[in-house]
């Protein structure tokens, strides 16, 4: 199950409708934008609607402050779920100022969508190691945040609900007999599925960190909570127990670097959400600025547990303002699955407020057809050039083909790329001779053409053409050579000639002539 368009109308930074598709399949998301650019709003609207289905929210009073006295109370949310991309039909579910809470049957299906708590940023990572105390306690955060909607399999209630209720029964009921036996009885239960979730979580933690590349285990320690009278539930906590390169390690929040305390906070979020075996319902995922406090040696293998145990079961969506970390994910993901989406911040006039602008982002060119169509020529020719760097970058990085070295990777640039790819395949010289010319006007940083004259409209439309004919290049007959076919030809020739070798030596035998050393 999947949601295939949210539509968000004068809500909060978003003055009128804005529509995002995500396919009728439903893809992922990732959103880049700017600070104070409307990014915040978008995860705010996508959290209100999931709250939604658990009581009334507040849309009067999230409702867009610009907005025209004619338009007061017209903000609402809006989300197309399918159950998959070959259903015919979608489920439109809306939520607005008169019906600001999702009932009937559509309120199972967002309730427990909202039970997998899939929506976290990096402050939630923080709870599990900023801690005042030497020992991290993580039990009030697991029951009354991330755990509380899991159901405990030995009573089907969720976990949230059940100590609810022994607080209750415990703290402001009268202790007699029948009621202490049924706190005890409810503690009984209550920590028999804990200790099994925790042991669920604990084994996809370390699998998770394992992705990281790091020598650390996890384990859990959780007694049971203990009942010794009224108002008096001792016990209540869940440690955490670190091994490092098998070594214990005490209070291990001082002791691991930022990096390895991060990796450590990801991998048990995302396992505390795997836990939960919900099945055939619509499974949420939002990081929103997940990665402030990331390094890039924790980016990259994020992507890979996302990929391996998120991406198709749950519909990821990602928020950043890192445009370097979005244009990666776009180069690690594809558009296969998933969507992307710039939101950038626009004045209607020079003294008017700012509102958000969503753009529906899947390539460069059309970013830069885009621009061409608006007169934009300086945008155009900048995505003209951004796409021509991303091909020969991938394209070398797929092929295998050497690259000039240079110490600090960040001084590589598309001379060196292309450049490759010129001397170790064999690319059309058609279209070699097509992109030099280009790359002399358009894609040159550096030229100082004229950007209003009918000429650079001509060598735009040209270069477009031509960087998309990149995409798909054409080659000679012979091949490509790049190096790694090379060497496989080298090997392949030596094979053939040891086989030679070998059958001269058999006739010569035969013959009973002297062997001779060949060369």
């Amino acid at each position: 199950m999947r949601i295939t368009e949210l539509e968000i109308n004068n809500f909060r930074a978003f003055y009128g409708k804005h529509t995002i598709s995500l396919g009728k399949d439903g893809k992922n998301l990732m959103v880049y934008g700017e600070n104070g650019s409307g990014k915040s709003s978008f995860f705010l609207a996508l959290k209100t609607f999931f709250e939604a289905s658990i009581g009334n929210v507040d849309i009067r009073g999230f409702e867009n402050i610009f907005i025209p006295e004619s338009q007061k109370d017209t903000a609402y949310l809006q989300f197309k779920i399918k159950q998959n991309e070959y259903s015919s039909s979608e489920t439109v579910i809306k939520v607005d100022v008169l019906n600001n809470s999702i009932k009937g049957n559509d309120q199972l299906l967002i309730a427990n969508a909202n039970k997998i708590k899939g929506f976290f940023d990096y402050k939630s990572l923080l709870k599990t190691h900023l801690v005042d105390s030497d020992e991290v306690n993580i039990f009030k955060l697991l029951i009354e945040e991330i755990l509380y909607e899991q159901e405990n399999r030995f009573t089907n209630k969720t976990l949230g609900k059940e100590w609810r209720e022994i607080i209750y029964e415990s703290h402001e009921s009268k202790q007699g007999h029948w009621v202490v036996k049924s706190i005890k009885e409810k503690i009984g239960n209550f920590n028999k599925g804990l200790k099994e979730k925790l042991q669920s979580i604990e084994d996809d933690t370390n699998t998770f960190i394992q992705r990281f590349g790091y020598s650390i285990k996890v384990k859990f320690s959780f007694d049971g909570v203990e009942y010794f009278g009224r108002r008096d539930i001792r016990n209540q906590n869940v440690g955490i127990k670190i091994d490092f390169f098998s070594k214990p390690i005490a209070q291990h929040q001082h002791f691991l670097n930022e990096a390895k305390l991060s990796a450590l906070a990801i991998g048990l979020y995302l396992a505390t959400i795997k836990s939960n075996p919900s099945e055939g319902v619509l499974k949420i995922l939002v990081l929103d600025d997940l990665l402030i406090g990331l390094d890039m040696s924790n980016r990259l293998p994020l992507l890979d547990v996302l990929k391996e145990f998120f991406q198709d079961e749950y519909q990821i969506i990602m928020t950043t303002y890192d445009k370097i970390w979005f244009e990666l994910v776009n180069n690690y993901f594809g558009i296969g699955k998933w969507s992307y989406i710039d939101i950038y911040s626009k004045k209607l006039g020079d003294d008017d407020f700012e509102m958000p602008i969503i753009k529906q982002n899947t390539d460069y060119i059309e970013k830069a057809q885009f621009y061409l169509d608006e007169k934009d020529y300086k945008a155009s020719a900048v995505y003209v050039r951004s796409e021509f760097e991303k091909l020969v970058n991938n394209f070398c990085d797929k092929n295998n083909l050497l690259v000039k070295y240079k110490i600090k990777s960040k001084e590589l640039k598309s001379d060196d790329f292309w450049n490759a790819i010129k001397l170790q395949t064999t690319i059309d010289a058609s279209l070699i001779s097509e992109v030099e010319t280009c790359r002399g006007t358009v894609m040159n940083p550096f030229s100082h053409h004229d950007l209003y004259k009918p000429a650079f409209e001509a060598e735009l439309i040209k270069a477009i053409t031509v960087v998309k004919k990149l995409k798909t290049p054409s080659f000679r007959k012979d091949g490509a050579k790049t190096f790694e076919q090379l060497q496989n030809k080298i090997k392949d020739l030596e094979n053939e000639l040891q086989e030679k070798q070998d059958t001269i030596r058999q006739i010569r035998g035969s013959l009973h002539m002297p062997n001779q050393v060949t060369s």
